[in-house]
């Protein structure tokens, strides 16, 4: 018997279901329906300005960097433009792990209060559920919490408030927390200021669940008793990431329906694999138009 896609699955991503990972095949017709998704995709396109948050202990000459390959491929049809920023926490970081964050300075967006414990990527706790995991790594790294992030979210707004044309968001790891802290902030800033929310959708690259923009305590799904992220999202997951359990409560965070997760089958990292970053491209399209 021939092979075939599970129902609801995407060659390339897989939608906001709630189902397993799977692994899609490759053949003749794969390739015409991505093809096909193509054309589709870039008949009508709406032009998006993104802000771009970047990793933890990075800063964004080297996002931009990182980024390059996936905004390529985004803006093949011209309609996407780009908007980086970074952290305002400098630190300093141990030479033998430099290179993986890119030259100096380096920065971070929040302040820990406290002392944090730092845990190696091989002793990240498992656990049966994404959001019980978020609550071990965070016990296991002292309970920290991060109340300079009311002043993060007062500065993100304000570049929201003075950059009057960035109508979408992208973070990478500590970068997509903050990003998913913003878009808590926006709605709370809805419901409590009347603001009209600015960001109308989210791209995150291995992701962690967010801050509470007003109390800096992680938040998950579980634990969360106000409205989920509802703008549409797209999830960008790495199979072999350590860290794919923050991934996975960040995707909870948000509305299933709005949500899409892609998996490109690697590690903790934004993917720049040029096959790769053209069928995340078209996915991130397709989100765009769903937007009305």
């Amino acid at each position: 018997m021939p092979w075939q896609i599970p129902d609801g699955i995407i060659p390339g991503c897989l939608l906001a279901f709630k189902v397993p990972l799977y692994v899609v095949g490759y053949s003749d017709w794969y390739f015409s329906l991505a093809l096909f998704r193509k054309d589709i995709s870039e008949l009508i396109f709406i032009a998006m300005k993104f802000l771009c948050l970047p990793g933890g202990y990075c800063n964004a000459k080297s996002f931009k960097i990182q980024l390059g390959p996936f905004c390529d491929a985004l803006t093949s049809n011209g309609k996407a433009s780009f908007y980086y920023t970074q952290g305002t926490t400098k630190v300093s970081i141990p030479q033998t792990i430099a290179g993986f964050f890119g030259p100096p300075p380096h920065y971070t967006f929040t302040e820990i209060d406290g002392h944090l414990v730092h845990i190696n990527m091989s002793n990240f706790p498992k656990r049966d559920t994404p959001e019980e995991a978020m609550k071990a790594t965070t016990q296991a790294s002292g309970n920290p919490t991060f109340t300079s992030i009311p002043k993060v979210m007062d500065r993100l707004i304000g570049m929201l408030d003075s950059e009057s044309d960035i109508d979408g968001v992208i973070g990478f790891s500590e970068g997509a927390q903050v990003a998913a802290s913003l878009l808590l902030e926006e709605q709370r800033r809805e419901r409590e200021l009347g603001r009209i929310p600015r960001i109308k959708c989210a791209i995150f690259f291995s992701g962690w669940p967010p801050m509470h923009p007003v109390t800096g305590r992680l938040v998950t799904a579980d634990d969360y008793n106000e409205e989920p992220i509802t703008i549409p999202t797209c999830h960008a997951v790495g199979a072999s990431d350590p860290f794919i359990d923050g991934s996975m409560a960040l995707y909870n965070m948000c509305d299933p329906d709005n949500a899409e997760l892609f998996d490109h089958g690697a590690g903790h990292l934004i993917p720049r694999d040029k096959q790769v970053t053209e069928e995340l491209a078209l996915v991130v399209r397709e989100m765009i138009n769903s937007i009305t």
